[in-house]
Formats: structure tokens, C-alpha cells, sequence
């Protein structure tokens, strides 16, 4: 069995970046640098509505700061990177396709920003968005009582 590393920020350690360059030194991202990449990837599928944030997300967002990487968490296996997305999704769109989707989007842009091998995306659908009906209202009919009687 492929020995998992779970991200926090107790044990965050950063990704050796491999660079074929004459100049010598190393290039390092933080796993948080990846959860954004992943974010930003899946919330530009069509049919992606958000991405569930934790509570302190919540928490960080009333105080006026926003979460980076909310929704997205990361386990370095021998294989590569797991990627875990949790996404709410629009009523009406097909999951398998959209999740699909979010899967090729994710690995793309990762593989393609930082030349990390990603193993897997694993896609969480935590909901489904429905539509909100557009309420229209005459500020001058509140309350429907100016109806032409017949």
C-alpha cells in the first residue's frame, strides 16, 4: 500500500519543484500553492456552482479574508498527488460528465503548472445548487391589490 501524506498545517511540507536548469538551486511550492491551482481549475468547469469550504473557511470569510484552496485537499502518495475536490454543482447538469470534467481540469492544470505527477482526482459532490426562481415584484403592487376588476 502507496504510503499517504495528509496536508495540515501541523505537517505541511513543500513540494520540491524537478527543474532542468544550469542554474543551480531548487524550486519549492507549498501544498496550499497546489489547493488553489485545483480550486481555480474545477470552479471554471461549467456546472461547477462553488467549492464547499471547512468551518474556519467560514469563519476567515466573515472576518473579511478569503479561503484559498477551500474545497481541495491533498495527499503525496508514491504514485504522486491525490487530489480530493469537494464542489457544489448546478441542478440540471449531468454529475458523471461535469465530475469528468473537474477530474481532466484539475490534472491538466497542476500537471501542466508545477510538473507534479498527479495519481488521482477524486471529485466529491457535496450538493446540488437548485435554480432560484426570479421572484419579480411592482414596488407599486406590493401586495397584489391593484388588480383591474373586470
Amino acid at each position: 500500500m502507496a504510503k499517504e501524506i495528509k496536508y495540515n498545517k501541523a505537517t505541511t511540507k513543500n513540494l520540491l519543484l524537478i527543474t532542468e536548469s544550469e542554474v543551480p538551486g531548487t524550486t519549492q511550492v507549498t501544498p496550499e500553492v497546489i489547493e488553489v491551482i485545483a480550486q481555480i481549475a474545477a470552479q471554471e468547469v461549467s456546472g461547477v456552482y462553488s467549492m464547499r469550504g471547512k468551518l474556519s473557511d467560514r469563519f476567515a470569510s466573515v472576518f473579511g479574508s478569503t479561503a484559498r484552496g477551500k474545497g481541495v485537499e491533498l495527499q503525496q502518495t508514491i504514485d504522486g498527488l491525490v487530489i480530493e475536490a469537494y464542489v457544489f454543482l448546478q441542478y440540471g447538469v449531468p454529475v458523471p460528465k461535469i465530475a469528468l470534467n473537474i477530474q481532466n481540469a484539475i490534472k491538466s492544470q497542476v500537471s501542466s503548472m508545477t510538473d507534479l505527477e498527479v495519481a488521482r482526482v477524486n471529485v466529491h459532490v457535496s450538493g446540488i445548487i437548485p435554480e432560484k426562481p426570479d421572484h419579480t415584484i411592482d414596488p407599486d403592487n406590493l401586495f397584489g391589490e391593484n388588480e383591474v376588476a373586470n
